[in-house]
């Protein structure tokens, strides 16, 4: 394990000379016919972005800014190169929650819940282009309880589960392009929560960031390093780690963390999240293990970061929380109509970030830039 410490991670942060100024294209991704508030919460390669309308739950994905389609009866938390939306539903009935997972594709909606629907939340987050989608879920055999106790993944239509002993708590949302999974467990015999890494045969333990606490996976490139959030016990903080084969690496930063999205590192290892100065919670850049000062202001987070290098992420300015663009040492703001107080939750190599308005109430708006320079 190679650590860096707070004083490596203050003389680590460096400065990136700016380019020229960039030129943006907005578009509102319009509600379908008898809604008025969406989100949008992913984006692919070709620009595609999901979300949910917000009356109905149902999942929408817009392939233009207007006449989004609805793709299932869920909220649409990912998608694939091929369109393939990756669907949760979180049903409200007379007695308990109930929660499912589906997978709309070729026009229609396919349950992908291990066991059926479950009064215990799924984890879930991601979908390649393949179509797998790695889970967590809680065994109907494992008893009562409020926790995902198993991890298992669906490749080519069929649920295998994962070759690891009962747990406590399993997080299995992560998955690559040639279909490395990877997540954090915490056993039930106690010895220690550990993140881990699994190809479509074999899985491998990853070596803890710290001497005690848990891990959280986020993001996984295609040379399958790892990067996610070590929680230590005492003192009680978080740091932003990365998995390289079986080395882990401490990232400079105090209070930090990974960005919980599937673009939170590229194909060049750079890792995107939060990280805490004097006190307030600002974007980060790890690039080739430093920290890069992404010119941000107030509160905010990196969210995204492509393979050019592009960050899309948010901040608090004057007027509000914005969402920004970053290439190369220049963070261009990235406008709402009336400066609604927006977030950035995608960005894809082209240069396309989506994002959504944070109201207090309804409507809530989803929004598409396409950046270029």
């Amino acid at each position: 394990m190679r650590w860096l410490s707070v004083v490596a991670a203050m003389t680590t942060l460096f400065f990136v000379a700016p380019y020229a100024e960039a030129s943006v294209e907005f578009e509102e991704l319009l509600p379908p016919a008898g809604e008025r508030s969406v989100s949008a919460w992913a984006v692919n390669e070709a620009g595609q972005a999901v979300g949910a309308a917000h009356s109905t739950g149902d999942a929408l994905r817009w392939d233009g800014a207007a006449n989004p389609v609805r793709v299932g009866s869920s909220l649409g938390i990912g998608v694939n190169g091929r369109g393939d939306v990756l669907t949760y539903l979180r049903l409200n009935t007379v007695g308990p929650l109930l929660y499912s997972i589906a997978v709309w594709e070729n026009g229609q909606e396919v349950d992908r819940s291990p066991q059926g629907r479950l009064t215990v939340p799924f984890s879930v987050r991601d979908i390649n282009d393949s179509g797998v989608v790695p889970v967590g879920y809680r065994h109907n055999s494992d008893g009562g309880g409020y926790e995902t106790t198993r991890g298992g993944t669906w490749r080519n239509g069929r649920f295998a589960d994962l070759p690891f002993p009962k747990a406590t708590k399993v997080a299995h949302r992560v998955v690559n392009t040639k279909g490395t999974t990877a997540g954090s467990l915490t056993p039930l015999d106690g010895t220690g929560n550990f993140a881990f890494r699994c190809s479509a045969t074999t899985c491998t333990r990853l070596p803890a960031a710290g001497p005690a606490g848990t891990h959280d996976a986020s993001a996984l490139n295609e040379s399958d390093v790892l990067a996610g959030t070590w929680w230590s016990v005492e003192p009680r903080s978080s740091r932003a780690v990365v998995w390289n084969g079986t080395a882990v690496t401490v990232l400079p930063g105090v209070n930090a963390g990974v960005a919980d999205n599937p673009r939170a590192i590229n194909e060049r290892g750079d890792v995107v999240g939060r990280h805490e100065v004097d006190g307030v919670r600002k974007p980060a850049l790890w690039r080739g293990g430093r920290l890069v000062d992404l010119g941000a202001t107030g509160t905010g987070e990196a969210v995204a970061v492509n393979d050019r290098g592009d960050v899309a992420g948010w901040h608090t300015t004057a007027d509000g929380v914005r969402p920004f663009f970053w290439h190369a040492g220049t963070l261009t703001d990235l406008r709402t109509p009336n400066d609604l107080p927006s977030k950035a939750s995608g960005l894809n190599n082209a240069g396309v970030v989506i994002g959504t308005a944070e109201q207090f109430g309804p409507p809530s708006r989803a929004y598409r830039w396409t950046v270029r320079y």
